[in-house]
């Protein structure tokens, strides 16, 4: 009988799909949009629900017990923040590497260098929040290895997460905005962008975990095994990450 019980729950189950809360860093917004969709090729009757936001907002909603089940930051820290503190059943796991770039989606504006960032036509550039966002954290080694920190606190625009970051650069609220490589449409001939020198500041390596609510979350544990895969790490290096075989 329990047995059968087993089975027809099992069954149930199949039918009716499975579910997993995902909490993205918004730089991932076009890459796990495609990864989504090739995942759920064989996984008709499964949904994921995926949220973005900065990967310092996603951890905090984690720590207060937001039900997530899977966290796929844009750095390693908040990951083994979470482990550490025993919110992780396991170490984190790194995908991806990020790269910072310096763009613009004023036609006008041809960026070359970093020496722009100088220019006195150049009245307001926007940057993730270092705080909340790893790739703001990035920006602000930059701008302290260049020694332009403090020359140029006046012109910067703190942003939320790298996402508002590209929208006041989007919207031309900002001439210029520090951003992820990924997020970059590469075919608007509007858009000029220059590839930060990977020497300026620390590897963006971007890291996943499962919380100790997704722990037992078939679907979850799939999806980051699939984040994980070969065939995946193809469609990153589509998308301008940086990857290891």
């Amino acid at each position: 009988m329990k047995k059968l019980l087993w089975i027809l729950c099992l069954i149930g189950g199949i039918l009716l799909g499975r579910e997993a809360n995902i909490a993205a860093a918004a730089n991932l917004r076009y890459v796990l949009n495609e990864l989504q969709k090739e995942f759920s090729s064989s996984h008709a009757n499964d949904k994921l629900q995926i949220s973005y936001s900065s990967s310092g907002k996603a951890y905090t909603q984690i720590i207060q017990g937001a039900p997530i089940d899977l966290f796929v930051s844009a750095d390693e820290e908040f990951p083994q923040k979470l482990y550490a503190q025993g919110k992780a059943p396991q170490k984190e796991q790194i995908y991806a590497q990020g790269v910072l770039v310096l763009w613009s989606a004023n036609p006008e504006i041809k960026i070359t260098s970093l020496e722009i960032l100088t220019s006195p036509n150049i009245k307001h550039v926007a940057i993730p929040n270092p705080k909340l966002a790893p790739y703001g954290r990035a920006a602000q080694e930059v701008l302290e290895k260049i020694n332009l920190d403090k020359t140029l606190a006046f012109k910067l625009i703190n942003a939320t997460s790298i996402s508002q970051a590209h929208q006041f650069v989007a919207t031309r609220s900002a001439e210029l905005g520090f951003g992820a490589f990924s997020l970059i449409d590469k075919a608007d001939k509007k858009v000029s962008y220059y590839i930060v020198d990977k020497s300026l500041y620390a590897p963006i390596n971007q890291a996943l975990v499962l919380t100790n609510y997704g722990k037992n979350n078939t679907l979850a544990k799939e999806f980051k095994d699939f984040i994980l895969s070969p065939k995946a790490k193809k469609i990153f290096e589509k998308y301008g990450y940086i990857v290891n075989e």
